[in-house]
């Protein structure tokens, strides 16, 4: 019922007639890469990126910063038809393919920095995975640490999704205990990873954030170092929240004031942490979990929700346009 409605709307261009079920709330996509072009490791082709923008310019959509999204809530102002883009963890894809479309539109967005990966420029952990599963020379290796027992290496494919697995894994594991992990893999690996990540592993650099910031885009923090913010200590916590805003107000000039949890499930933050974001001083924080807030209803500022942005055009258009609140509303 879900498809037949939605190619329905698509094939009559319905989705003007539920606009009005977007005037208490916007949407608000989430998106980690860029690529130049079509990829099999998930991150959006700037192409699709430039059409999904050119629908919104084509069809009056308001395109605003996630700053203006929290003070419409908190002022009560009107959010018809508005869309939101936030960036996580601090990819350089973001300024080699991505802001100069943004530019092109006019439009901003909003990207949550992981201080340390831009500070250090190192891997992410689970960067460092697929990587070094792809280059690893073994072509078997004992995962029972993880549970997984003894895998076969083959392809970079097959490497890239054992990395994912054992990301996964890791990510559902106590902090100390997934630190632990992550060593014994990388040395079971042994791949050099000492050099700075290169490539779609590449972090953005201070100039890259300066200019950007200068061109429209917006910067908030994402912990200094990425971890399930509710699996470490409350000193670690204060750590994490407190630094990264520390430097990128430092270097910006500009107030850093909104939150990114990693990994962005219920579980994955609390209300200990939701209280010590208060005392640094942060207004409001986003999750990953899918939905709309609405405005009218003084949502929680600190569990805000955002939808992974979609990849196909008709399926953006259903989130923009109301329909996707419509069938939330009525439980489609």
């Amino acid at each position: 019922m879900k498809t037949a409605i939605l190619k329905f709307a698509d094939k009559l261009n319905l989705y003007p007639l539920f606009n009005p079920f977007t005037r208490n709330t916007a949407t608000v996509f989430m998106l980690h890469s860029i690529a130049p072009g079509p990829n099999d490791y998930g991150a959006l082709p700037a192409g699709t990126l430039r059409d999904l923008l050119r629908y919104l310019k084509d069809n009056n959509y308001r395109v605003i910063s996630l700053s203006e999204y929290v003070s419409a809530i908190i002022h009560e102002r009107e959010t018809y038809k508005t869309v939101v883009f936030t960036v996580d963890d601090g990819y350089r894809d973001f300024y080699l393919h991505a802001f100069h479309i943004f530019k092109e539109f006019g439009y901003p967005a909003t990207i949550f920095i992981t201080s340390d990966f831009i500070e250090k420029r190192m891997f992410m952990w689970w960067d460092a995975f697929v990587y070094c599963f792809i280059n690893t020379k073994l072509d078997e290796i004992d995962l029972s640490d993880l549970d997984m027992g003894k895998i076969r290496l083959t392809d970079p494919h097959q490497r890239a999704s054992v990395a994912v697995a054992a990301t996964r894994y890791c990510k559902k594991q106590p902090h100390i205990r997934k630190l632990e992990l992550i060593d014994i893999v990388l040395d079971k690996l042994d791949v050099d990873i000492s050099r700075q990540p290169q490539g779609i592993y590449e972090p953005l650099s201070w100039p890259e954030i300066k200019e950007m910031h200068q061109g429209g885009i917006e910067f908030h923090p994402h912990t200094k170092t990425h971890p399930i913010i509710s699996k470490v200590t409350r000193e670690q916590k204060i750590v994490e929240i407190e630094e990264p805003k520390r430097i990128l107000e430092h270097q910006l000039n500009d107030r850093a004031d909104i939150f990114c949890y990693p990994n962005g499930q219920a579980e994955d933050f609390d209300e200990e942490t939701i209280e010590i974001l208060k005392k640094a001083g942060y207004i409001a924080a986003v999750t990953g979990i899918p939905g709309f807030d609405n405005t009218k209803k003084h949502p929680d500022l600190f569990r805000l929700s955002r939808y992974a942005i979609p990849d196909r055009l008709i399926i953006f258009k259903q989130y923009v346009s109301g329909l996707e609140v419509f069938k939330t509303r009525i439980r489609i």
